[in-house]
């Protein structure tokens, strides 16, 4: 029998013993797969290289039990990815998997992304393609810059941006005003971290020197958005307000009673003004309107609170739609994994849904079954979806909110007139069978994996849903957002939420991940708003 082939149960033995040392992972990484890394080095070819790092990240997958050999094979399934550019989504997803499970390498793991998206790029031809790697190349690059400012690294984050600038400019991408903007953020703060460094240097020297102290308050909850840790410098030197709320804003969104936000959206709509950068006020602006926005989400009565609130939020969403939409949301590029909220939220159905070895199981063999997961785009938003049916021979539906309404994708519909396929639905009141978007025959093979790449990207009153299936282009539309609706079957509780579904089959869902778009957001509605709950009517 073949290594490939008894691998995962010699896993399976490891993954159920104690964490391994370093030494010992190396050990049982090289009795695994020594013999086969010789063998692919051997040959000139890279198409076996790539099918051994295939093998690895599926192991890899496998292994949260042993961190230790779970980094070597995320490690070397992309160095093995990337020898061909037909390794690269291997290489990638390893990547993705190593910064999951290793925070502290997340810095090495966006360089590792970056190297990759760089090389797409400089091999793609000119044209749609060349544009196409040039937007992943941006986004690899967004983050790597996101990345430099939550460590304090401003004059790294100005370069990455740079040269995403310098891309977007060439490949003619509508991420450049965004961009624009995020560059000269990351050049204030270049002078924010400067004039920081000079306050902390005065404070030490001088730990009664009230004014540095209030100014680092201010740099930190004002300039850098960062509540947390101007918090470390409160004492009884500051005023009332800020004893008050600063280490209120500290804590997180999702734990605010309702009292407190009311409060903090009013506090943090008066430090805009303070904001030396446009983005320094966006940030405060957002704050305002995310509170507020909580505040009404508990508060349901029709009295003077919610109608003030109401009337403050849209003063703060007005403010902060007159900066212009380079400051209004930064660019965001990290993933949310839409298991792990599902898991957390505890609110599965019986019957229907479980979690086993932190996978998702779906069973609409006797009814169909659907799941909200707890989270809210706002604007456009990238969904991937990796699943297998594993019993029967039904589909599986992916429910997309799209700005004001919802549609679902269904994959292997059954239809006695039109056969089976796949397509969006609804789309002008047609089902997935009967509308343009449906792909013939499209049916799923019962056991085999499946990645599903969403893009849903709203322009104004129009959208554009782009699918592939496996890497590959699959079907794309683009029209009026109003031609979509969710139909009986995509109905859930919260209307502006994604979701699962399985009907006529069984399915394991083994990744769900999900990240915003340039100038979107992805938001955590409140616990109680998680998980399948009885679907509420569309508004006529």
């Amino acid at each position: 029998m073949g290594r490939a082939k008894w691998f995962p149960a010699a896993t399976f033995l490891l993954v159920g013993a104690c964490a391994a040392t370093g030494e010992e992972a190396a050990d049982a990484f090289n009795s695994l797969y020594g013999q086969e890394l010789n063998r692919v080095a051997a040959t000139p070819s890279p198409a076996d290289d790539v099918a051994l790092a295939r093998q690895m990240l599926s192991a890899a997958r496998e292994a949260d039990k042993q961190p230790g050999l779970q980094s070597l094979l995320c490690e070397k399934a992309c160095e093995l990815g990337a020898k061909d550019l037909s390794g690269h989504p291997t290489a990638l997803a390893a990547v993705d998997l190593l910064a999951e499970k290793a925070p502290a390498r997340k810095a090495e793991c966006l360089q590792k992304t970056v190297a990759l998206y760089q090389r797409e790029y400089a091999a793609a031809p000119r044209g749609a393609a060349k544009a196409k790697a040039g937007e992943a190349l941006i986004q690899a690059l967004s983050q790597s810059a996101d990345a430099h400012l939550s460590a304090g690294e401003a004059d790294a984050a100005a370069a990455s941006l740079r040269q995403a600038l310098a891309i977007a400019t060439a490949t003619v991408s509508d991420t450049k005003a965004t961009l624009q903007g995020q560059l000269i953020a990351a050049i204030a703060r270049q002078q924010v971290e400067k004039q920081l460094a000079l306050l902390k240097a005065k404070l030490t020297a001088n730990p009664k020197d009230d004014a540095a102290r209030k100014e680092i308050v201010r740099i930190y909850v004002v300039e850098l958005d960062n509540p947390a840790e101007a918090a470390k410098f409160i004492d009884e030197s500051l005023d009332e307000a800020t004893r008050k709320f600063v280490p209120a804003a500290a804590r997180p969104l999702q734990e605010t009673p309702e009292l407190a936000c009311m409060e903090l959206g009013g506090w943090y709509y008066g430090l805009a003004d303070q904001g030396a950068a446009p983005a320094s006020k966006a940030a405060m602006l957002r704050r305002s309107v995310d509170y507020y926005e909580r505040f009404l989400v508990f508060h349901k009565d029709e009295d003077l609170p919610r109608t003030t609130a109401a009337l403050n939020l849209k003063k703060a969403a007005d403010a902060l739609a007159r900066l212009g939409p380079a400051v209004q949301r930064p660019v965001s590029t990290a993933w949310t994994d839409g298991l792990k909220l599902l898991e957390a939220a505890k609110n599965l159905s019986p019957y229907q849904w479980e979690f086993k070895n932190g996978r998702l199981l779906g069973d609409g063999m006797g009814k169909p079954a659907r799941i909200m997961i707890p989270i809210n785009p706002k604007n456009g938003y990238e969904m991937e979806v990796t699943f297998v049916r594993t019993g029967g021979d039904g589909g599986v539906r992916i429910v997309l909110p799209v700005s004001a309404t919802t549609c679902s994708l269904v994959l292997c519909w059954r239809n006695q007139k039109n056969g089976g396929g796949c397509g969006l639905e609804l789309v002008s009141q047609k089902a997935a069978a009967e509308n343009e978007t449906a792909v013939k025959p499209g049916t799923l093979v019962t056991g085999q994996e499946y990645t599903v790449g969403i893009k849903v990207a709203p322009a104004e009153d129009n959208a554009e849903i782009t699918v592939r299936m496996n890497g590959q282009p699959y079907l794309k539309w683009r029209g009026p957002q109003p031609a979509l609706s969710p139909g009986t079957d995509g109905l859930l509780t919260d209307p502006h939420a994604p979701g699962l579904g399985v009907g006529g089959c069984t399915a394991e869902f083994r990744a769900v991940r999900m990240r915003a778009l340039p100038g979107g957001e992805l938001k955590t509605p409140p616990p109680a708003a998680a998980g399948e709950t009885k679907p509420v009517k569309p508004k006529p």
